[in-house]
């Protein structure tokens, strides 16, 4: 299952944000997400939250199983449409459409919210000039020979190996703060495996470039 999943952040450029909901099976607007949705054209799935940024008229437009309501205060957004799409699909695949903005609490909570979520989805941000990566121990991927990819570890990420990279790895322990950023693509797929921890991989986006599932 493909799952794209909007937040209240920045929307994408046109192409882009097409290229993703053209491979998409569910729309889901995380709280505020939903009129970003509506606001882009889009059809809205599901929309869920605590709804205190969403219009009345627009939940009313949905049918009422589309409409999920979570009131809880202890989760971002983000992490309540994420447990809500893997408590109701097995090992989907979820994009993450509008993760930044101008608040760096949000932007650090999309990412640490999303970590928990990866032994149950696949979970990539897509963002104008980046898609971020969030695997269970291992992370693999299509990219252009030369693009650039970035490997950040959120605590400390044991034997991490890659291959198609410049600089390789091969079983190295990444701590936060050590080497990482700034590789470079030699051949196609890339792929990043590591024994435990959590690592983020990055790949910078060239000028046109379009998204593919």
């Amino acid at each position: 299952m493909r799952i794209v999943i909007m937040l209240n952040g920045q929307v994408p450029r046109r192409d882009l944000l097409d290229s993703v909901v053209q491979g998409a099976d569910v729309l889901i607007g995380a709280d505020a997400g939903a009129v970003c949705l509506r606001g882009a054209g889009l059809r809205v799935d599901y929309v869920v939250g605590d709804f205190d940024s969403v219009p009345a008229e627009l939940l009313q437009s949905l049918p009422a199983e589309s409409v999920v309501h979570d009131p809880g205060q202890d989760d971002t957004d983000l992490e309540k449409a994420l447990r809500f799409a893997v408590s109701r699909w097995q090992n989907p695949q979820i994009v993450v459409l509008g993760t930044t903005g101008d608040r760096l609490d949000h932007v650090l909570g999309n990412v640490l919210g999303a970590v928990r979520y990866t032994d149950r989805a696949f979970i990539r941000f897509v963002e104008d000039g980046s898609v971020s990566y969030f695997g269970n121990c291992r992370v693999e991927f299509h990219a252009p020979v030369g693009a650039t990819v970035s490997l950040l570890p959120l605590a400390e990420a044991e034997s991490v190996r890659t291959q198609g990279l410049k600089w390789a790895l091969a079983g190295e322990t990444l701590s936060i703060g050590t080497r990482g950023v700034s590789n470079v693509v030699e051949s196609s797929p890339v792929v990043v495996e590591w024994q435990s921890g959590y690592l983020v991989v990055i790949r910078l986006l060239r000028a046109g470039e379009r998204f593919e599932w």
